[in-house]
């Protein structure tokens, strides 16, 4: 397979993973904001903690004043100077599933085309500010929609090189973000004293889309437990050793010589990670210590995407308006 072709697929997947994060946590917020009447000033700071996630607080300040819930949400999805937004992403989907169209079904291509063309007229004649409610309508179809893409993948494409390259793009996405949430949350929250033990995972689980699945198996949503749960856990699918471990089969099936060079650099670094994750003890650290380990993880991680796309050619495309 050309290179880029594994190129466009693995990026179309990547933004496809950012774009349902990000439009999730967005949602998580709004809801947040529709539940308190619309007073923001209760929720600056959750808002300066999506901003982190899903874009960047320094860039976003470089073009507005100060911190305020419409600039913000516009800045979030319809921005053409941040590389985040909605706007974005989708374009970046359509255009790296125009690049690969003879490796992926026919009927994905139609969807995110359609669906892409769809979204930028609906952006261009939204009214400013868009009504809370019909901004989480609009959310919602981005989501349902993504996750109809999810499905004709899973159900429809063989277990080939296109595939494979498309899942790597996936969970590499999947758990860089996890760890930025985890890290921003923790950063957020060293201001405020308490310890870990004591401080809330309440809103990192409703960003991680967890809150169910952990109170399943949890009482308590102390932020502790709740960053444990998003490392550690083997069957939670956005934890970061599920990502791992479904990395792990994908670079399998990339890499049939397990002797190869490729193999065994990469194969290390995910097998040096692993132990990283399991053997943190957070019942024994204080939230500084939690942040130096968030930090040197997230660190790792990147590093290790980006040796995973130089040995393979992957280079992120510039998306031009």
């Amino acid at each position: 397979m050309l290179s880029r072709v594994a190129d466009a697929l693995f990026w179309m997947a990547r933004y496809s993973e950012r774009t349902q994060t990000n439009t999730h946590i967005l949602q998580v917020q709004l809801l947040n904001m529709l539940e308190q009447s619309g007073q923001e000033h209760d929720y600056i700071d959750h808002w300066e903690a999506v901003l982190n996630i899903c874009a960047s607080k320094e860039e976003y300040l470089a073009n507005y004043t100060a911190i305020r819930v419409n600039p913000l949400i516009d800045y979030l999805l319809f921005s053409e100077t941040n590389g985040n937004s909605l706007h974005t992403t989708l374009r970046a989907i359509r255009e790296n599933a125009r690049v690969t169209r003879d490796r992926i079904p026919a009927e994905l291509w139609e969807i995110q085309n359609a669906f892409y063309l769809t979204k930028q007229q609906d952006i261009l004649t939204m009214d400013r500010p868009i009504p809370l409610i019909d901004l989480q309508a609009f959310l919602q179809e981005v989501r349902k929609t993504l996750w109809m893409v999810t499905g004709l993948i899973e159900g429809t494409m063989d277990r080939d090189l296109p595939f494979y390259f498309m899942q790597i793009g996936k969970w590499l996405e999947r758990a860089e973000k996890t760890m930025r949430m985890t890290l921003i949350i923790l950063e957020q929250q060293k201001i405020t004293g308490p310890s870990l033990h004591e401080m809330d995972g309440t809103f990192l689980l409703e960003l991680a889309a967890a809150k169910e699945t952990f109170l399943q198996k949890h009482r308590q949503t102390n932020l502790l437990m709740v960053i444990r749960y998003l490392l550690q856990d083997e069957h939670f699918p956005c934890s970061i050793m599920f990502c791992l471990k479904k990395l792990k089969e994908a670079l399998k099936s990339i890499e049939h010589d397990p002797l190869s060079s490729r193999c065994l650099t990469l194969h290390s670094t995910i097998k040096s990670f692993v132990l990283a994750i399991d053997h943190h003890d957070f019942w024994s650290m204080s939230v500084e210590e939690a942040i130096t380990i968030m930090e040197e993880r997230l660190s790792q991680w990147i590093a290790f995407s980006e040796t995973f796309s130089t040995i393979y050619h992957l280079y992120e495309p510039s998306i031009q308006p």
